[in-house]
């Protein structure tokens, strides 16, 4: 498992210390950029980002002006899985918010992507120049239902 936070999941937490899981941390602008590389065809990159933390363990460690690079690899998923705001039928997506930091390079990442949209509408509705993802990324497309979104730890004041 790849990941750059996981929260305060208590199933994640047990399985890892069940030794169920292999996990590898990645910080998060690495992570996206490893995504994004993977999406763009690029097979390896240098970062200064976890130079001399336990990320770096077991990778190489090139200098670039003087600093400290580790090389980090693309990432390529067989599937690819996200959710956008707003999408069309041919899979032409708009994030929201900080929806667009992951999503964007996940969805070239994936050699199938499916993607979640709140609101599907006919192609040919959206304005073009708002389109994040163009449709040729993405080989899925559905409108959920339900949106739920769950407080893994509640913390309230008196």
């Amino acid at each position: 498992m790849i990941s750059s936070y996981v929260g305060e999941n208590a199933e994640f937490e047990r399985q890892l210390l069940a030794g169920e899981l292999e996990v590898e941390l990645i910080p998060q602008g690495t992570l996206a950029e490893r995504c994004r590389a993977g999406g763009a065809g690029i097979p390896a990159f240098y970062v200064p980002a976890g130079v001399g933390t336990e990320v770096a363990e077991g990778k190489e460690i090139r200098e670039f002006n003087g600093k400290p690079h580790l090389l980090e690899h693309a990432i390529i998923g067989d599937f690819a899985i996200i959710k956008a705001w707003k999408g069309d039928e041919h899979g032409n997506l708009i994030y929201r918010a900080t929806a667009n930091n992951f999503n964007q390079p996940m969805a070239m990442a994936g050699k199938i992507t499916i993607a979640e949209v709140e609101q599907l509408v006919p192609a040919g509705t959206l304005d073009p120049m708002q389109i994040h993802t163009p449709g040729i990324f993405i080989q899925r497309i559905f409108e959920g239902k339900n949106y739920e979104k769950r407080i893994e730890k509640r913390t309230e004041r008196e």
